[in-house]
């Protein structure tokens, strides 16, 4: 036996299941809830805890206890830990053709309608008793993707957090999209930026938290050409911005990708393009929860998003 098991062989694995539980419910009673225990017996674990670590690993407030500057450290160590003691314990051969899992994916539905919805079609053939759930976007999804919440997101900004992997799908190239019979998408028709002027925008609201603290494709545009459209509406339905383009003069700023779509496709068409260097575009990125790494199923999930999504 070498040190590190000599070392390990002294240790309770329970006792980290006994801490990830007091970190995520921070409180002693709910601890034991969860546990099935006493809450004295969750006070003597608490004890050996804080021999273990020589730290006391949270301080009691009036709301609960909170974590020490030790008890964070461990809090973001922890997840990953037990998720690869989980696969260790539980890794078996996956076969997509057998796979029934249901796999959530945060994306801003504007890029789920042009690249979620025909990936979903395809991924069918491959595994037809999975199941694609998506759900809106988030500023950052770094800890809804570490709680679990999603597997992955499809985002337009690289996570804070270091320990998150992410992969680039590509850059996203604006453009401004007009119903076919709009004055400004006949064929003699070159806009430039002040033929712009003239006519009113609909803006693609990326979520409820925008502006905050994120800036979206559009509205970077406007900041870096200094254009200062009218802007008639924000949605973040994509239905409804097609109804208000359809039948009205108005223009609308999204990625050129759109065009892949063939019911947006037949309907509107690109009027103009924006000349911008690659530093000032928006990267589209893919990034996966960080127990992902030891799932076989969600890293062939991510094989095949790459496979079939990359811009």
């Amino acid at each position: 036996m070498n040190k590190l098991e000599q070392k390990l062989a002294r240790i309770d694995l329970n006792l980290l299941i006994s801490l990830s539980v007091l970190l995520n419910e921070r409180s002693v009673s709910k601890a034991a809830d969860v546990l099935f225990v006493t809450q004295p017996a969750m006070s003597k674990t608490l004890q050996r805890l804080r021999s273990l670590f020589d730290d006391p690993l949270f301080h009691r407030t009036s709301s609960g206890i909170v974590p020490t500057k030790k008890g964070k450290e461990l809090e973001q160590k922890l997840p990953p830990l037990l998720n690869q003691l989980n696969s260790v314990l539980t890794e078996s051969e996956f076969t997509p053709s057998t796979c029934n899992q249901t796999f959530t994916i945060s994306i801003p539905s504007i890029i789920s309608h042009v690249l979620l919805l025909p990936f979903i079609e395809k991924i069918n053939k491959l595994a037809p008793d999975i199941c694609i759930v998506d759900v809106p976007s988030e500023a950052d999804p770094s800890a809804s993707l570490e709680k679990g919440k999603y597997d992955f997101a499809i985002h337009v900004s690289k996570p804070k957090n270091k320990n998150y992997k992410y992969t680039s799908l590509g850059l996203i190239k604006p453009c401004v999209f007009a119903r076919k019979n709009h004055p400004l998408a006949q064929e003699h028709a070159k806009p430039s930026l002040e033929d712009l002027n003239g006519f009113k925008f609909i803006d693609y609201q990326v979520g409820a938290w925008e502006g905050k603290s994120f800036e979206n494709p559009a509205q970077r545009i406007y900041r870096l050409l200094d254009f200062h459209p009218q802007i008639i509406c924000k949605s973040s339905q994509l239905s409804t911005i097609t109804a208000l383009l359809s039948k009205n003069d108005y223009l609308f700023i999204s990625p050129e990708f759109m065009l892949n779509a063939p019911d947006f496709a037949d309907k509107f068409s690109k009027v103009m393009e924006f000349d911008l260097d690659e530093n000032y575009l928006f990267e589209l990125i893919l990034i996966e929860a960080p127990q992902n790494q030891f799932s076989k199923a969600e890293q062939w999930l991510k094989t095949e998003l790459l496979k079939r999504i990359m811009l």
